[in-house]
């Protein structure tokens, strides 16, 4: 008798639980939401939005010099480890150009908009993709949107990295529908505005969608031909000459969270200032990089997957994206929840959950998110200053490559799992069967 009613508390206990937790979950997102919509709409309508805003007068210089004929890149300054100015594709230059109708308020307020609505967009997009469909999906993509310190660094200081995170949202809602073609030029579009995306193009080679890639390619060449049409020739051959070499340097910059900047701090080279080129740290870099790619490569498959494995092939070109670049930016790492909703779909979608994938989703969501932006926000230049005459220099540079080692790991942990659900037929043919 006592074994025949445990069953049944066990399931009451559970339900409580999941209860308690969809509770938490949407006094959290309704808070979130509340407060971002407090910061991001009701303090900039009243003059006293608290943000820096700083990243985004690169954006409104373009747009204003693009009307007037001049060079978007002459305030680009590439003598600092962190440059200053802006450093995108004429392409976007030309994107931005109808901000110079409004007035500088006018342009502020409706960069703040777009960026956030493109941030809440892109993360209820994902979780509806990725996550399993008994979650509430919508609560947990608003909270983490509005919580992840990467994606709400962006709505602070004015950057384009939500933009860009939509498009990839869009990309792989098309992705794993099937719209190939659609896919591709949405891909071909964010590569035109920010070059990083480009690397997705290998995802749909690898998968056999050559007609999608191709369009893909002629959509890049399409806005590498307007940003020619629109600005000139000689703009752009002054962005491929010298604009692009400045961002392909080395760069041990703490906020850098590429295979770049890792190795650069490693060895303490262009943290503070531009060193000299390293030939074998660059080199080492490249090789890492080059073996990332690698590794994506075998991790994609043209033959029949599930949802959650095809959503998972998508996050590891995210997660590439991010890694083999020379620079990505702490905020730019916003992409990195696309990772990790698709670990999570891929880890919890098989019954039993993976523990390696929970593990380190979980692991890159806190470690980038919750420790990283304690860093950030503690962090200040005197600080860093100070640290650098101190012992602790070189242990607090490779603190400071956290991120970037921990998309590392969660990536290394789906292209396992993708290959371990190659190597089993019989699982992947009862997951496509439900």
């Amino acid at each position: 008798m006592t074994r025949r009613r445990s069953a049944p508390r066990a399931k009451r206990s559970s339900r409580d639980w999941r209860s308690l937790v969809e509770l938490l979950l949407t006094v959290g997102a309704v808070a979130a939401a509340i407060g971002s919509a407090y910061t991001f709409i009701v303090l900039p309508l009243a003059g006293s939005f608290p943000g820096p805003f700083e990243d985004f007068g690169a954006y409104s210089g373009a747009a204003h010099a693009v009307a007037t004929g001049t060079s978007p890149y002459a305030s680009f300054g590439g003598a600092p480890i962190v440059m200053a100015g802006f450093d995108y594709p004429p392409f976007a230059a030309v994107v931005l150009r109808p901000l110079a109708f409004l007035s500088v308020r006018g342009q502020e307020l409706v960069w703040l908009w777009i960026a956030l609505g493109a941030l809440l967009g892109g993360a209820v997009m994902t979780a509806r993709a990725l996550l399993p469909a008994t979650w509430p999906r919508v609560r947990i993509a608003v909270f983490v949107a509005l919580t992840f310190p990467p994606a709400t660094y962006n709505l602070w200081h004015g950057q384009m990295n939500t933009v860009i995170f939509l498009l990839l949202a869009l990309a792989l809602s098309d992705y794993l529908s099937g719209h190939r073609t659609r896919c591709a030029v949405i891909l071909g579009l964010a590569a035109g505005i920010k070059i990083a995306p480009v690397v997705l193009l290998l995802v749909l080679v690898r998968r056999g969608w050559w007609r999608a890639a191709l369009a893909g390619v002629t959509t890049g060449a399409a806005t590498v031909s307007i940003g020619i049409g629109a600005l000139g020739w000689p703009l752009t051959r002054h962005y491929l000459t010298s604009v692009l070499p400045v961002l392909n340097r080395d760069n041990g910059w703490i906020y850098n969270q590429t295979w770049n900047g890792v190795v650069n701090r490693l060895a303490q080279h262009s943290v503070l200032t531009v060193d000299a080129p390293s030939m074998w740290l660059h080199g080492l870099a490249t090789a890492l990089s080059v073996l990332t790619v690698a590794a994506l490569w075998f991790a994609v498959s043209s033959r029949q997957r599930t949802r959650a494995e095809r959503g998972a092939e998508f996050a590891c070109g995210v997660t590439v994206m991010l890694l083999v670049g020379s620079i990505a930016w702490y905020p730019v790492y916003v992409h990195l929840l696309i990772a990790i909703a698709a670990a999570l779909g891929l880890a919890c979608g098989r019954g039993r959950p993976d523990r390696a994938l929970v593990g380190s989703s979980t692991a890159a969501l806190v470690g980038v998110g919750v420790v990283g932006g304690a860093a950030i926000a503690a962090l200040t230049v005197s600080s860093i200053g100070a640290v650098a005459t101190s012992p602790a220099w070189w242990l607090f540079l490779q603190a400071c490559s956290l991120p970037a080692v921990l998309a590392a790991a969660l990536l290394m942990m789906m292209i396992r799992a993708l290959r371990t659900a190659a190597a089993s037929p019989g699982v992947r043919g009862a997951a496509l069967a439900r």
